[in-house]
């Protein structure tokens, strides 16, 4: 069994500010950025389903239930109740939304309700092998530029997709949900585009289309057709990036909605907002790594 008690104070991992200031964080971020448009880009659905922020979180937390499920202990139970009182502390999705993103998953071969073999009237919620496949390939594309940036000793067991260590991640990650709730609280700018549909991922493809001008964020960029490729009307980019603009995030062009160009202030707010995520992700490798290598079984 894995022992989730572990303190995080006694667990050394990259900070926010180490992750920030490395040499290559600017080849680390541009790996990100591809990393997850290879997810995405393109396949209008998975787009649709997970990158919201509030649907993602959903998903996320439904495979930190999962990893810690232990049928003898009904506390653990990855039930609809137990996921709905979870996600309180995002404070992201209401009840409501929670059951439609439930359905949605279930609907879309993502996630099963099974009934529990202690007390036949609960439904358990369980992750398809469809589900497992997408969340290891969250994790590969997100721990990638950790691996870039830190090669030695790396993070062999997350690029191998070693499926202990995805449980193990899961399990630990469980514990630490007030953790990922005060990353997105502390880095209010991009809420803007995480609360959107699709948002994100516009904001990424801007930053990948900058990165291949040669040119930064100083040349203006066409957007014209990014919606297209996300599954969103051109008219709900325009809305989300005008809102962008009223923040000093974009400048859009006087053409009527053709072209844009990034700010250095929104990059900064990326970046800071990606350091905290890896340097999270690092402190749940280094607490779930040495439970793995001690060959003590998840579950």
């Amino acid at each position: 069994m894995l022992d989730p008690e572990r303190p995080a104070a006694d667990v050394t991992c990259r900070s926010s500010d180490e992750i920030l200031n490395h040499p290559l964080f600017a080849s680390a971020r541009i790996a990100f950025v591809d990393a997850v448009l290879g997810l995405y880009e393109g396949d209008v659905f998975q787009t649709r389903l997970l990158l919201e922020v509030g649907r993602y979180v959903v998903f996320a937390n439904i495979m930190c239930m999962h990893a810690r499920y232990d049928e003898a202990d009904r506390s653990t139970w990855p039930t609809m109740g137990s996921l709905k009182q979870t996600m309180l502390q995002f404070g992201l999705s209401s009840p409501r939304r929670v059951e439609a993103v439930v359905a949605l998953l279930v609907h879309n071969g993502f996630l099963k309700t099974v009934t529990a073999k202690r007390d036949r009237r609960v439904r358990i919620l369980t992750p398809t092998e469809k589900m497992v496949s997408q969340d290891m390939d969250w994790l590969v594309a997100h721990y990638l530029p950790l691996q870039l940036l830190f090669p030695d000793p790396g993070y062999a067991p997350v690029m191998q997709r070693d499926p202990s260590f995805q449980i193990a991640q899961r399990f630990v990650s469980m514990g630490f949900a007030s953790h990922g709730a005060n990353i997105l609280a502390n880095n209010p700018g991009m809420m803007l585009f995480l609360g959107r549909d699709a948002g994100i991922m516009i904001l990424i493809k801007l930053i990948q289309m900058a990165h291949a001008t040669g040119e930064g964020a100083a040349r203006g960029l066409l957007y014209s057709d990014i919606g297209a490729r996300f599954g969103v009307s051109r008219t709900h980019v325009r809305d989300i990036l005008v809102e962008a603009e009223a923040a000093g995030f974009v400048h859009l062009s006087d053409r009527g909605g053709q072209s844009v160009q990034l700010t250095s202030a929104v990059m900064q707010a990326f970046d800071r907002f990606i350091a905290d995520s890896m340097s999270g992700l690092d402190l749940m490798y280094q607490i779930a790594l040495p439970q793995i290598s001690a060959g003590r079984s998840p579950g």
